[in-house]
């Protein structure tokens, strides 16, 4: 491979080199540069460097505008720029400094720390294309549009053989118009090993002159037995909802569905099941609302729940955020929902988290799965890491972190570990800029089966939501859906 791609990236200099310079400004005056370059091959005296480099891609836009992302090593840089072009070479301008592309084709070639460069002009192709899990799953060029896909909720099953993933997610259904939506994708894995996902499908929308009026966002699925209204249902979903314009005051609800598609009936005779206020007095929380508006404080509530089926039909964990209680927890028997009944609530102990620079933090943001056969809970959530720190409107942390609980023997001794509280996470990896290429990594999804199990795992999948810290418009058209692995 190495060899390879030394010989690829020669070929292409010795190429352009033969090649007369009236000719070649010929081509280039002829050219439309508009598009994205992405990297072929990296070379420094002669030894392939191209696997240092986590992306590296250039876009043009054809308002003479440029943006560079490269992600080498541990560090991130993006560049937003103005270019010139003269028919074989492409000078850009950023922060008075200049670099140069020489065209070759359907290529250029620069220069970074001392390499040989080349890029390759990204092919648009029709329709859906099967996808490497570490990488971004799928949703528009960031550069093209104003959507967003972030906090995953995702289930797999095996059908006939073949590996089926099915992912819910947050999204907005109009380009630019910043109003939540839940989002679901099929995937399904190819011979190859990639992952093919089907087009976006609506599932879940706000309800006019309701408690989710605004945003419907941040789901958690789950599938088992559960009664609604005389009609019997095999999937759960719990999932954010709120009425305000700034994201205060969210409350916690639940949909059930026959299929993952749906159609997702909206339990409307209990939600919200976790308000806002969550266990406190109503009315004390209302002045402390009151009290903080036209503060910098935020009164959050509560939303980004999680769910694991206890017995694969009716009895659920469910997890959630509260400004109230930190992460909290409540067992539900979900198996009749016009008499539900919850047998506590409790909230998450966070020791023993830290995050990369090993500094103790809170678990945020989290997700769970249980692994009967190494008798492990699991978590995934976000640091207190903002790497390379904040300076936009969108302050979403750099790094995820997955840890976990041992000698959780059964669903009973899992009820009663985290009843008590007296037990210590153990730190098992990381997921940040270096392993993605994006300087943000945030609200994490672990994939898991249907019940929210894992079966002796010698690894944990993650989707985490990525996105760059400084882009043109709000930094929240560029949350994408990206996989990562975590060796257990």
């Amino acid at each position: 491979m190495k060899k390879t791609a030394a010989a690829i990236l020669a070929a292409g200099f010795a190429a352009a080199s033969l090649l007369p310079a009236a000719a070649c400004a010929s081509k280039g005056q002829e050219q439309s540069l508009e598009g994205t370059y992405v990297l072929a091959a990296a070379v420094f005296e002669g030894i392939d460097c191209t696997d240092d480099f986590q992306t590296y891609t250039a876009t043009f836009s054809e308002n003479g505008t440029l943006r560079v992302i490269i992600g080498y090593l541990s560090s991130i840089e993006t560049r937003n720029s103005t270019y010139t072009f003269d028919g074989t070479t492409v000078t850009e301008s950023y922060a008075n400094k200049t670099y140069t592309y020489v065209m070759e084709g359907e290529n250029m070639r620069t220069e970074y720390d001392g390499m040989s460069i080349l890029l390759t002009r990204e092919q648009e192709e029709e329709g859906p294309q099967a996808v490497d899990f570490e990488s971004v799953l799928f949703g528009p060029d960031v550069a093209d549009s104003k959507f967003f896909n972030y906090c995953p909720a995702i289930l797999t099953e095996t059908v006939d053989g073949q590996e089926i993933m099915h992912v819910w997610y947050c999204t907005n259904k109009d380009d630019g118009v910043i109003m939540d939506h839940i989002g679901y994708r099929k995937g399904v894995k190819q011979e190859d090993g990639k992952w093919l996902f089907s087009e976006q499908q609506i599932v879940l929308a706000p309800t006019p002159g309701t408690w989710d009026s605004r945003h419907t966002c941040d789901p958690a699925v789950i599938r088992g037995n559960f009664r609604y209204q005389g009609s019997e249902y095999t999937y759960l979903m719990a999932y954010l909802g709120c009425t305000t314009e700034d994201y205060q005051k969210n409350e916690t609800g639940i949909a059930v569905a026959n299929a993952p598609e749906g159609p997702w009936v909206k339990v409307t005779s209990l939600n919200p099941i976790v308000p806002w206020y969550d266990n406190g007095d109503e009315a004390e929380e209302q002045a402390k609302y009151e009290a903080m508006q036209g503060t910098s404080s935020i009164y959050w509530g509560t939303g980004m729940p999680a769910l694991i089926s206890l017995d694969g039909s009716g009895d659920v964990l469910m997890f959630y955020q509260s400004t109230l209680q930190g992460t909290g927890i409540q067992r539900w028997d979900f198996s009749d929902l016009d008499h539900p009944t919850c047998s506590f609530t409790t909230r998450i102990t966070h020791n023993g988290i830290l995050n990369s620079a090993g500094q103790k933090c809170n678990i945020g943001i989290p997700d769970f799965a249980y692994d009967p056969v190494t008798e492990r809970l699991y978590v995934c959530g976000v640091t207190n890491e903002r790497n390379p720190a904040d300076v936009t409107i969108t302050r979403v942390n750099s790094h995820c972190m997955v840890a976990y609980l041992k000698g959780i023997d059964s669903v009973e001794t899992l009820c009663e570990t985290l009843q008590n509280g007296s037990y210590t996470w153990k730190m098992a990896g990381y997921i940040g800029p270096a392993d993605t290429g994006w300087e943000r990594n945030h609200n994490p999804g672990i994939v898991r089966d249907e019940r929210g199990w894992l079966n002796g795992a010698e690894e944990v999948r993650v989707i985490v939501a990525t996105g760059h810290n400084s882009w043109d418009n709000e930094n929240i058209f560029t949350y994408r859906l990206h996989g990562a692995v975590v060796e257990v």
